[in-house]
């Protein structure tokens, strides 16, 4: 085999070795971002998931309906959250208008506590 043909075929051979890795490295980048973007979108959809609950808690809270009462007077409410666990409210409306100065605490876990959003 004359030199000029080893050569010419070991050149061809490492053009077509450039051009397949750098088609490999476009396929790979590609899909690192389809994986980055599903990953995205599906964390979107599971925010989303949660938006019926959210609604149904704030119509309860909000709203003119009254929620089951016990003997206490305390309100119940049960949510699923976006694992799809069962969380169980105890509400205790006091009063609808919270004048300036004034705090807002609720009970969690047999403690009160401070509403800091309305801080």
């Amino acid at each position: 085999m004359p030199g000029w043909l080893e050569t010419g075929v070991i050149i061809a051979f490492a053009i077509a070795a450039v051009f397949f890795f750098a088609k490999y490295r476009e396929t790979v980048a590609i899909l690192h971002e389809s994986e980055r973007m599903k990953k995205r979108l599906s964390d979107d959809l599971d925010r989303y998931r949660d938006m019926p609950r959210l609604r149904a808690l704030r119509d309860a809270l909000v709203g003119n309906g009254t929620l089951p009462v016990d003997d206490e007077g305390h309100e119940h409410l049960l949510l699923r959250d976006g694992e799809k666990q069962l969380h169980h409210l105890t509400l205790r409306r006091e009063c609808n208008v919270v004048d300036e100065g004034e705090t807002v605490t609720y009970l969690k876990g047999g403690e009160e506590r401070e509403l800091e959003e309305l801080s």
